[in-house]
């Protein structure tokens, strides 16, 4: 059974292909004999690479299934007749696209716009079937011949052609969808056309660059919790258990983005968070909220002797009297001063909000402004030694230190907590609404809670879409109380350094 047969195709065999003539084929088939080999019908798998040429035709297959047959045309021409690669090349485009046969199922399509397309044509569960090999000279003549030999294999052993290869393309594709890729995707498809403060992009970002360390190259369908929190659990062990939390909360947003993209189908973070160490309750920064100690605070500033011509003392007043944070007092550029209107433009992308954050600036602002400029006005930040070189981040907090100060955790006051020192004092007074104090101090959940209660009342009032004049309507309602509040707070500050009673805030700015 095993062993070669020799045997002339056409009578007396049932073998009668449409378009076979007479040709001697060496093959091991298997062979089932009937009533005194009346008939041979051959089944099978011809073995080995099939021959080039010497055939005008036949077909050959292998059993797929019950009932089934996958075949593979090899229809070969002789040597006269096989193609070359110049042969295909020197091919004139016609009206109508023709078809120059290389055998075996192989041929080169030549369309009128001069393309020429490789074709494979087989059957395959008793269908006729055409697969693309790619577009010559793009892909050879060689080449095609070894991807379709590749594709008899796979015929061979009972497979579709076609199926495997729109399988690997699928598995390929999501291959290319890696927690990297897919990562920047989100930053740029969603935060970055939905306007997210660039201080969001930034830390969502660098969130991202940790989290790539470790599963940046996997395929975000392939990463299962297990990946997860192993390198969630690296950072742990350092007791950076906040950033744990971040990193999580970035994740598990990639994954959200993932899914909705079809990238993936499910978010393996949400099985992380009874894995993970819960982050300990942050100490809120330390700020001195008594009047007295406030008071204190201010006249030692005032007598604070550092070198560089008082630049920090300065820049201690006007954090103070202006209720910014740190990062942004040190970065403040000259540019961002309009001292003529008496206000001062935070960019947004100095700020942790979307839009730009003005600062009304008081009498006693102004006064610190006209002393600098003999100390840094030929230079691009207010707080600078250099040209280009912004204060240290830890200046101020160093000169609170010398001062007596303890700036830790649990401590006294640091250069964040002049924030905490006016909300505290000046929601205590009662002087001025809250949502004004929280304004200035460009707390962005206080504005989101804000815009919520104002869209209530809207809605309530059965008042149209006009968040636009509103919009306008409240910043001008707001500057203006603004300017009120910090021309009070500048002199209450005054007050408590001179140890006198405070006065009400006045109507009218000064």
């Amino acid at each position: 059974m095993g062993s070669a047969v020799r045997f002339r195709l056409g009578a007396p065999f049932s073998i009668q292909p449409s378009s076979l003539s007479s040709a001697l084929v060496r093959r091991p088939l298997r062979t089932l004999v009937k009533s005194s080999f009346e008939r041979i019908l051959a089944l099978g798998a011809v073995r080995g690479r099939p021959r080039e040429s010497g055939f005008s035709g036949y077909t050959v297959g292998t059993p797929e299934g019950p009932g089934t047959l996958a075949t593979r045309s090899l229809r070969g021409n002789s040597p006269m007749d096989e193609l070359s690669d110049t042969k295909i090349r020197n091919a004139k485009p016609a009206d109508k696209e023709y078809t120059l046969a290389d055998g075996q199922g192989l041929s080169v399509v030549v369309r009128p716009n001069g393309t020429r397309l490789w074709l494979y044509r087989y059957r395959f569960g008793g269908k006729r079937k055409n697969m693309s090999f790619g577009i010559f000279p793009g892909v050879g003549l060689k080449s095609a011949r070894e991807k379709r030999h590749d594709a008899e294999k796979l015929l061979d052993q009972g497979q579709d052609p076609t199926a495997v290869r729109e399988a690997q393309r699928k598995d390929d594709e999501k291959h290319k969808h890696t927690f990297r890729t897919v990562g920047e995707e989100w930053v740029t498809k969603k935060l970055e056309r939905e306007n997210k403060a660039k201080a969001t992009i930034k830390r969502e970002r660098w969130n991202l660059g940790q989290l790539n360390r470790e599963i940046g190259d996997r395929p975000l369908c392939e990463i299962e919790p297990p990946d997860l929190l192993t390198a969630m659990r690296r950072v742990e062990a350092r007791g950076r258990y906040y950033t744990v939390g971040r990193l999580r909360s970035t994740a598990s947003r990639v994954f959200q983005f993932g899914i909705g993209a079809s990238y993936c189908s499910s978010d393996p973070t949400r099985d992380l968070k009874h894995a993970l160490t819960k982050a300990p309750k942050a100490n809120p920064r330390p700020a001195l909220t008594d009047p007295d100690d406030v008071g204190d605070l201010m006249r030692r500033i005032e007598v604070y002797d550092a070198k560089n011509g008082g630049l920090v003392r300065y820049a201690l007043k006007l954090i103070a009297l202006t209720m910014v944070r740190p990062g942004e007092l040190r970065l403040a550029e000259w540019a961002e001063f309009d001292e003529a209107n008496r206000a001062w433009l935070i960019p947004a992308e100095k700020m942790k909000m979307r839009d730009d954050h003005e600062v009304p600036l008081s009498r006693q602002a102004l006064a610190i402004l006209s002393k600098l400029r003999p100390l840094s006005g030929q230079c691009r930040y207010l707080f600078s030694y250099d040209d280009d070189v912004p204060m240290s981040d830890n200046t101020l907090n160093k000169a609170l230190r010398i001062m007596g100060y303890d700036t830790g955790p649990g401590g006294e006051h640091c250069a964040h907590g002049f924030r905490s020192t006016a909300s505290t004092l000046l929601n205590e007074e009662g002087a001025f609404d809250g949502d004004v104090v929280e304004s200035q101090l460009a707390h962005s959940t206080e504005e989101k809670k804000r815009r919520r209660r104002d869209e209530v009342v809207r809605r309530q009032l059965g008042k149209g879409d006009k968040n636009k004049i509103r919009g306008i309507y409240n910043r001008a309602a707001y500057w203006a109380e603004r300017v009120r509040l910090m021309q009070h707070w500048a002199d209450r500050l005054d007050s408590l350094r001179d140890g006198r009673l405070t006065v009400s805030p006045s109507r009218s700015a000064a």
